[in-house]
């Protein structure tokens, strides 16, 4: 341990939820981000509402946001629970409009903002993780590193959290199949298109560099089942929307499809002795919620408070869990009243499931499962 490199914290994983963390902490405390940066990132469009502007604020991240380059998003449309397309828009909204994300650039800019103001930042793995005298050793690559403090943020997977004993709950088993495309004409409105349909939903949206990202958003059985890794057979389950179809009319494929894991879960506990778990490592939303990079930054101040706490002899500040558990069981309503909203296929599995409802004990007739 006398040769390992030593920081009060160390984070895995190095997402807005990570950074969010480190940003937080680095004024007072030395901290190191592990991220692997060979890491690829699927292109789905995030968007981030016009809220999001007092977190990034608060987090000193503004003025570089600013100059990513990113695209206006001035509201957003949907076909849900009718066949016609309903708009959103922010213009009432103080800040009028949120932004379509360059995403690589988003990542770029946390990274680098983490760096100027003295996180290090490590591109490497952790490979395992021991407590030993009161302290974390932690293998990152070629690298020993010991820490007082290990905050999980590698997301869907809680790869630390796990190791550590934790387990998921799984609420669903949503999955989604991503691509991206040349549209063959200039798409009239850029803003985000979500299009319910008898199995699934589908969501579009031009991301800043022109292309058009499309996800099928279904549950991983039916993904199976009607094989939509294969390009032809996702590309005909997305054209059965029509309004997505319109955006699609003479479009070429550039990449995908991929398939990813956008269930609901939360881990059965977010916190242990010198570690806690924040973003969607600690509990994950369903896309529909759109609160994926507000959820991820809003969880990394908090992780950051809790550490703070932890440093400061408060014996309680790492039970932040119950914060985590009492979030995603009001979560858990707001998505069911979302899913009841569509009512043209009630008796199909995947709307017959979501509308029922989860009670936050998860009683239901699916009941959730741990994994």
């Amino acid at each position: 341990m006398s040769s390992a490199a030593a920081f009060d914290v160390v984070i895995a994983g190095g997402g807005p939820a990570g950074i969010a963390t480190a940003l937080e902490l680095i004024d007072h405390f030395s901290v190191a981000v592990v991220e692997p940066r060979s890491r690829r990132r699927i292109t789905t469009g995030e968007t981030l509402p016009p809220g999001c502007r007092p977190l990034l604020g608060r987090l000193g991240l503004l003025e570089a946001f600013a100059a990513g380059g990113h695209a206006r998003c001035e509201g957003t449309m949907s076909a849900w629970g009718t066949d016609e397309i309903r708009f959103t828009d922010y213009l009432t909204h103080p800040e009028r409009h949120g932004w379509r994300l360059d995403r690589d650039a988003f990542d770029a800019m946390l990274a680098a903002e983490g760096a100027q103001r003295g996180v290090t930042m490590m591109d490497a793995t952790i490979t395992d993780v021991a407590r030993c005298d009161d302290a974390w050793r932690v293998t990152a690559g070629e690298n020993e590193i010991a820490a007082r403090m290990i905050v999980d943020a590698t997301g869907r997977n809680a790869a630390i959290a796990r190791r550590l004993g934790a387990r998921k709950v799984v609420f669903d088993q949503l999955v989604g199949v991503a691509g991206t495309f040349a549209p063959a004409a200039t798409i009239e409105r850029s803003f985000p298109l979500i299009e319910a349909r008898p199995d699934g939903w589908v969501y579009s949206v031009i991301v800043p560099n022109g292309q058009l990202a499309v996800v099928a958003m279904t549950d991983s059985d039916i993904a199976h089942a009607n094989a939509l890794h294969d390009a032809a057979t996702w590309q005909t389950w997305i054209a059965a929307a029509p309004h997505t179809q319109r955006r699609l009319d003479g479009a070429r494929l550039l990449s995908g499809p991929v398939v990813a894991s956008a269930g609901s879960h939360r881990l059965d506990r977010a916190s242990g002795e010198a570690w806690l778990a924040a973003g969607d490592a600690a509990s994950a939303f369903d896309p529909l919620s759109s609160q994926g990079i507000v959820k991820a930054l809003d969880s990394g101040i908090a992780a950051a408070a809790a550490s703070t706490q932890h440093f400061a002899g408060d014996s309680a500040a790492l039970d932040y869990a119950q914060s985590i558990a009492n979030d995603f069981d009001s979560y858990l309503g707001l998505r069911t009243r979302y899913y009841q909203m569509e009512q043209r296929w009630p008796s199909k599995p995947f709307w017959l499931v979501r509308s029922a409802g989860v009670s936050p004990a998860g009683s239901r007739a699916s009941r959730p499962r741990t994994t």
